[in-house]
């Protein structure tokens, strides 16, 4: 309780969590605005007689703004794929590499260009999503789309590209104003919104109570695990050279899971792109289709294709954003070096391969408890709304999120002297 009432005797900190909240309301009152020309309680009740693992996965994402048709529907994956193409093409294309290192100024273009992207990207779901309910309209009994299709889709595809881009600025606000960053905490918001709904269903459908008791310890054993992981740091000794005289040993602290949830939300994002694009072709590739099936959660091939790319985003990120070569200068640049090792190529190659063996068994780690649902889902016929929510993504996301943003509100009360949750000040008896 000391450490809550801190927090709000900072003035900046006071200010910066209430107009966090502010946006998350703003964000799950948008959630449940339809987009026009849907009959929202014939869409819900025809939702509810599917059984779809994939849709069950990205309506987890959005915060259940999938299955209502909202206006943002589509959540911020189109921003997050928009960013990993320009990411991607930074690497590749030297034009773009030499732009990325320009200073702030390189990076806001390379900015730029990544809203560009996320409305292309946005605008081609809404499209291929429109379609779907189109489609799934015609199939169902209960018909809830009130205008003609060709109207509609377009209709549809035009609210939720304004949704993204709405979704992507007010994650901005909150990474500059807000606590966290923005993009993550909207992510955050909408697992958080799902847990209500399927606590209440967990509780009132007839379980078998070791089946009950099963998945409780199995939901607290995760986030155990999780939070045993993301705080666990590896400390390399390093020392300062001042005017010829050797300063006292300082750290290069570097965590166990030094990606954190990135890889996690990445792979997710590239998950979705086979399913989309099966439905936007439809019959006229059929090999397509059978693609979309194998990595329809549940099946093996998609368990395989997660887990790989689970891996190559957490070595990705790595090289993207914590470039071995770029520590190694700064370190040479402040006359400090790592004990035992060389300054230049040594140090950077110590450190690369510091992060590979953090990078391999923490990636491994979120792999084996992301896939965990499937599991969950095929073995103790669980329902998927509610075992994406019991394991998986959903909690390493909520956990990972959760801890940076604490860790955030641990700075400024370390700036002022405060007692903190993750370092309070030893007591005098």
């Amino acid at each position: 309780m000391s450490v809550l009432m801190n927090i709000f005797r900072i003035a900046e900190l006071r200010k910066r969590i209430f107009f966090t909240l502010c946006i998350m309301v703003v964000v799950r009152v948008g959630a449940q605005i339809p987009v026009p020309g849907v009959q929202l309680n014939n869409l819900l009740a025809a939702i509810g007689t599917e059984n779809n693992n994939f849709i069950a996965f990205v309506n987890l994402l959005s915060g259940g703004a999938l299955e209502r048709a909202s206006i943002f529907a589509l959540g911020v994956m189109p921003y997050i794929t928009a960013s990993i193409v320009m990411q991607l093409l930074t690497v590749i294309i030297p034009a773009l590499e030499k732009i990325a290192k320009e200073g702030p100024e390189g990076r806001h273009k390379i900015h730029q260009y990544s809203r560009i992207g996320t409305l292309a990207i946005a605008g081609i779901q809404g499209v291929i999503y429109g379609n779907y309910l189109v489609q799934f309209n015609n199939q169902t009994s209960l018909p809830f789309i009130l205008i003609p299709s060709a109207q509609f889709v377009v209709l549809f595809a035009l609210a939720v590209a304004t949704g993204t881009y709405i979704l992507m600025w007010l994650g901005e606000q909150i990474t500059e104003n807000g606590l966290g960053n923005g993009i993550s905490m909207i992510i955050l918001s909408g697992i958080v919104a799902r847990f209500p709904q399927a606590f209440y269903t967990f509780i009132t459908k007839p379980n078998d109570p070791i089946l009950t008791l099963l998945l409780v310890i199995m939901f607290l054993g995760i986030i155990m695990a999780v939070v045993f992981e993301e705080m666990g740091l590896r400390r390399i000794p390093v020392q300062y050279s001042r005017g010829g005289a050797m300063a006292g040993p300082s750290y290069l602290p570097f965590k166990v899971n030094p990606t954190n949830v990135i890889p996690i939300i990445f792979a997710s994002a590239v998950l979705v792109f086979p399913v989309q694009l099966a439905q936007w072709f439809g019959p006229k590739a059929p090999w397509l289709a059978e693609v979309s099936n194998a990595l329809q959660p549940g099946e093996l091939w998609y368990s395989i294709v997660y887990f790989a790319l689970i891996l190559f985003f957490a070595f990705f990120y790595i090289e993207i954003e914590l470039n071995p070569h770029d520590i190694s200068e700064n370190l040479r640049r402040q006359n400090a070096f790592i004990p035992g090792i060389r300054p230049g190529s040594e140090t950077e190659a110590f450190i690369s391969k510091t992060l590979y063996n953090l990078a391999l068994p923490g990636a491994g780690f979120m792999g084996l408890i992301a896939l965990l649902p499937t599991f969950i889902v095929s073995r103790l016929n669980v329902p998927a709304d509610i075992a994406y929510l019991m394991g998986g993504t959903s909690l390493i996301i909520l956990v990972g999120v959760s801890l940076n943003t604490l860790r955030q509100i641990e700075a400024f009360l370390n700036m002022n002297h405060k007692e903190g949750f993750l370092t309070p000040k030893k007591r005098t008896y």
